[in-house]
């Protein structure tokens, strides 16, 4: 990346990021505040895991509050904390917003429920517009940047995240339109997909959970028809770690993109971080024929077959 760094971050400098219980949220938050940056973290559960420990690493210009981006009421307040801390503190001022908070629900389509498939979209992607909504006062005010965290999922979608694929497209198609009608106020809009790190976060802790939903939900021919092939299914996602306890991401390319998408003048529109093996697959997805693409998505998801 080029390197047009307006300035160094500077504790003047506000940075207020959703979803920092645990994984990408808790690990920019940590290294926002490194940076120099006030930080004010988002966090579903206020007392949680996630928020004591970055509030014992960060004790003094990192700020919890609790943040529920599907409640209409839980964001507004949020924004109205935020805009009373730039009042009181004439030399502050909002640096960015960064769209972190999601939900990611395994299984075939046919499989999730109503509510399932909900969550997803008022997670992922009403969730960031809801937020935005409520800052774009303050955001043009500081001319602030829009920072929302996607998925390559977005740019190929995969079966058994069809729905949370189709959040995180929706995410960039939204970003692409807000861009545009921003650049005219000064408020850069940035899209940023930071690669695979689910297993080492939570969001993959409800994953059993879920599942004992979804076989409840199917009726009884349904449930015949799946039964063993749904059972292997949910005991290989069973099997994947999730970590005890808020752990920092240990990814140096994350996180220099990071420092430019927040410290540059001129930012990219778009971030994307991916291992060789990514980049590879997703090259093979997007230039071979439909066959030949449906094949290889199923040997990059390595998945258990029907």
């Amino acid at each position: 990346l080029g390197r047009k760094e307006d300035s160094t971050a500077s504790e003047n400098q506000l940075v207020f990021i959703t979803g920092c219980d645990s994984g990408l949220g808790f690990s920019f938050a940590l290294h926002a505040y490194k940076l120099g940056y006030t930080v004010v973290a988002g966090c579903l559960q206020a007392n949680g895991a996630g928020s004591t420990e970055l509030l014992q690493l960060c004790p003094q210009r990192l700020h919890v509050l609790q943040l529920d981006v599907t409640s209409d009421v839980s964001v507004q307040t949020a924004a109205e904390t935020v805009q009373e801390m730039l009042a009181h503190n004439p030399h502050y001022e909002l640096r960015a917003l960064i769209n972190n908070a999601g939900v990611m629900i395994f299984g075939e389509f046919e499989w999730l429920t109503e509510q399932h498939i909900l969550k997803q979209i008022d997670v992922n992607l009403l969730g960031a517009m809801r937020t935005t909504k409520s800052f774009s006062s303050m955001l043009r005010k500081y001319k602030g940047r829009v920072i929302a965290i996607s998925s390559h999922c977005a740019l190929a979608a995969l079966p058994g995240l069809a729905v949370y694929g189709a959040t995180k497209a929706g995410l960039l198609a939204w970003c692409d339109g807000l861009r545009v009608e921003q650049a005219k106020y000064g408020v850069p809009v940035i899209s940023f997909i930071p690669g695979s790190f689910f297993q080492h976060t939570s969001i993959l802790a409800k994953q059993q959970e879920y599942a004992k939903e979804m076989e409840e939900a199917m009726t009884p021919v349904d449930c015949k028809f799946f039964g063993d092939y749904f059972r292997r299914y949910n005991e290989y996602l069973s099997g994947m770690p999730t970590p005890r306890k808020p752990l920092p991401l240990q990814e140096e390319k994350l996180y220099s993109m990071l420092e430019h998408a927040l410290l540059s003048k001129y930012p990219c529109p778009h971030y994307e971080c991916a291992t060789p093996r990514y980049r590879y697959y997703h090259f093979l997805f997007k230039t071979s024929p439909t066959w030949l693409r449906d094949y290889l998505v199923q040997r990059f998801m390595q998945m258990p077959e029907f």
